[in-house]
């Protein structure tokens, strides 16, 4: 008898021991399958809401949406989302007739709810840039334009004045007048082989290319444009906007 009841207080300790083993395996699946479908829900709303973005924007692609926070489940529960981040490429603005493409944009909107099953999106506020290349900007100008020190663009024209030809080299200083414009002040001009001063005219002629004011209306969500900062790779502004409805 004594050898059975050994046999049996041995066996108790291992089947504790088998249980909890199982019940461990059992907790880590169920939470694989709940971290997996989190992310197959995020995905999933990830695409619903860039298909929202681009036709609410207009935009002639899609953009890449990302919904942050973690778990997302609870957001869906809650119909409000931390952020969302949407980026894009090669998106159309800009005055009727006087068309502007943005090399790449980026935006993060924050306080953003949702209704209807996705069927409409609000968000608070957002922030965003957008990077013009040069190659855009001298479109809309007429003329070449590259990168000059001290964070100014330049272009060469050659203008004909009573008759002779003059070449000279302008430079400005990209700025934002307000809203969704762009201008150019600080104006400089230097016309080449000439040894002295040559007629108001000419410098002029000379940098009535930076006179026209370039319109950036239609960016994404709103976007008002607040701040700049040109480097070679062209001019990138920041922008916010309040009270966003997608719908």
């Amino acid at each position: 008898m004594p050898v059975v009841t050994d046999y049996v207080s041995a066996t108790r300790p291992a089947r504790r021991g088998h249980r909890g083993r199982a019940l461990i395996i059992v907790v880590l699946v169920l939470a694989l399958l709940l971290a997996t479908a989190d992310r197959v829900g995020a995905a999933v709303a990830d695409r619903v809401i860039a298909a929202k973005i681009q036709s609410s924007q207009h935009l002639s692609r899609q953009p890449n949406v990302t919904i942050e926070g973690f778990p997302f489940l609870t957001q869906v529960l809650r119909n409000h989302y931390q952020a969302i981040k949407a980026s894009g490429s090669d998106i159309t603005v800009g005055a009727a007739g006087q068309p502007v493409t943005v090399a790449s944009f980026q935006a993060r909107l924050t306080g953003v709810s949702t209704f209807d099953n996705f069927h409409g999106v609000t968000a608070d506020t957002a922030t965003g840039t957008a990077t013009i290349g040069f190659d855009q900007l001298a479109k809309v100008l007429g003329v070449p334009l590259s990168y000059a020190p001290g964070g100014r663009v330049q272009a060469t024209r050659t203008v004909t004045v009573l008759g002779q030809q003059v070449t000279g080299t302008v430079s400005a200083v990209v700025t934002v007048p307000g809203g969704d414009q762009l201008a150019f002040s600080d104006v400089r001009v230097a016309v080449q082989g000439v040894g002295v001063s040559v007629p108001s005219s000419v410098t002029d002629e000379l940098s009535s290319v930076f006179a026209r004011k370039l319109s950036l209306a239609g960016l994404p969500f709103g976007l008002r444009i607040t701040t700049l900062t040109t480097s070679p790779a062209g001019v990138r502004v920041s922008a916010v906007a309040d009270h966003i409805r997608l719908s």
